[in-house]
């Protein structure tokens, strides 16, 4: 029975095309998607170079083709845009050297028959015609199975961006024989989500989702403001009736409403001033105020309803204060009898009392 992945990511294997690798080696196994953090299996083999007749282990062995475009025979596609970048941002020097280990069983647990021994170590990495070759130091046991034949082929780990499928760590490098039948795993390639799961949290922040929100999540709020947005467009370009009205409509109605306030304004202000003028005149006949101030309580009751109000309970509370007087209801000076200054201003003037007195009754009435 095959050993289960360390990881709950499923594998998917399948082959680079090389020169160095027969084509009897390129196969697909299984494949399946686990979700944003899904891991590809890509396997590169390279045949282990080396005299047929006295094979040895050779201390350098190429790891990747010349890139730019690093292709599968599935069609699926990498990068490798400048391997001497690459190599020069590899930690890979003999005092912190990168694991070469068996059939990539560094890879899964000690209880799926995972094994970490190793059977080398890259202590340097060098790039030839764009090809990535690795120096390794082979253990006693390796050089010897590798001498007789029992390992022919290297397969890389490597790590890839989700994103651009650049590749862009060495992860380890793995001793493999027949990866088209046996292998599980060949060269790997993870598919790192460091930067993408950054990017990820910025846009579910910005949707108002939480940072834990997953691809589906963020994909499902996108598609939901697009639906709003799109809505609310349409909205804009065909206004609701019941919500929005012709401008030209709205003005006139709000003209007609404007004339008709103005309208019921004057008709509240006349009769307002109509019982003010009421209210005053009975005051005065009943004595509570002096015919000289009715000018006074006119103007301060039409004010307003509330001052009318005002000076309504201030006339009712009032007393009388001036006593009927002798003159029948009527003012002095109004007709009858003639006052002394009235006398005088006839003498002065050469006028007859008796026209002047029917004059003054003319005119007030």
């Amino acid at each position: 029975m095959l050993p289960k992945p360390r990881r709950r990511d499923w594998v998917i294997p399948s082959l680079m095309k090389t020169k160095c690798a027969p084509l009897a080696l390129v196969t697909q196994l299984a494949s399946r998607d686990s979700g944003p953090s899904c891991i590809l299996e890509t396997a590169l083999a390279f045949e282990l170079d080396g005299d047929a007749d006295k094979p040895t282990a050779p201390e350098w062995v190429q790891i990747f083709p010349a890139g730019p475009e690093l292709a599968t025979v599935d069609g699926r596609k990498f990068k490798m845009t400048d391997a001497q970048a690459f190599v020069d941002a590899q930690t890979c020097t003999a005092a912190s050297p990168i694991l070469v280990d068996y059939d990539h069983l560094s890879s899964f647990m000690p209880e799926d028959n995972g094994d970490s021994t190793a059977a080398g170590w890259i202590e340097g990495l060098e790039v030839r015609n764009g090809e990535v070759w690795a120096k390794v130091s082979w253990t006693v046991r390796a050089a010897e199975q590798i001498a007789g034949r029992e390992w022919r082929f290297v397969s890389p780990e490597f790590l890839v961006s989700k994103r651009t499928k650049e590749i862009t760590k060495l992860s380890a490098l793995s001793l493999v024989n027949r990866p088209a039948f046996e292998m599980t795993a060949l060269a790997r390639s993870k598919i790192t989500t460091d930067g993408d799961t950054e990017m990820l949290k910025e846009i579910a922040k910005a949707l108002g989702l939480s940072e834990t929100a997953s691809e589906q999540d963020v994909l499902a709020a996108i598609v939901a403001k697009n639906t709003e947005l799109e809505t609310a467009r349409a909205a804009q370009i065909t206004p609701s009736p019941d919500k929005y009205v012709p401008r030209a409509d709205y003005d006139v109605q709000r003209a007609r409403a404007d004339a008709a306030e103005d309208k019921v304004k004057e008709l509240e202000d006349e009769a307002l001033g109509d019982e003010v003028d009421a209210m005053i005149t009975a005051a005065a006949e009943a004595g509570k105020i002096a015919p000289a101030s009715k000018e006074h309580y006119t103007a301060l009751a039409k004010s307003s309803p509330e001052d009318m109000q005002k000076v309504k309970d201030l006339i009712g509370s009032l007393p009388a204060i001036t006593a009927p007087s002798d003159l029948d209801g009527k003012d002095p000076g109004k007709g009858g009898t003639l006052t002394e200054e009235q006398k005088e201003l006839c003498a002065q003037m050469g006028l007859s009392e008796e026209d002047y007195a029917a004059e003054l009754a003319r005119e007030n009435g």
